[in-house]
């Protein structure tokens, strides 16, 4: 995979799931529609949850969690 493909995917996947919910909002009537929304919606923000989460626990706490190996 070329590096401004492997940059560009994850932001290209979240305005994708972003624009989907909205559109599922606002043409979709009730029912499932509903439900498809408010998970699409939910993607970008629980990525920002996450992000905010790592960038708490600090580079150190990142660094030892990605290095962890089983005994």
């Amino acid at each position: 995979m070329s590096a401004l493909r492997r940059q560009w995917l994850w932001p290209i996947v979240l305005a994708a799931a972003t624009v989907f919910g909205l559109l599922a909002a606002l043409i979709g009537e009730g029912g499932v529609w509903r439900a498809l929304s408010w998970g699409a919606l939910a993607v970008p923000l629980v990525t920002i949850a996450v992000g905010l989460a790592r960038m708490r626990r600090g580079p150190l706490a990142a660094a030892e969690a990605s290095s962890v190996r089983p005994r």
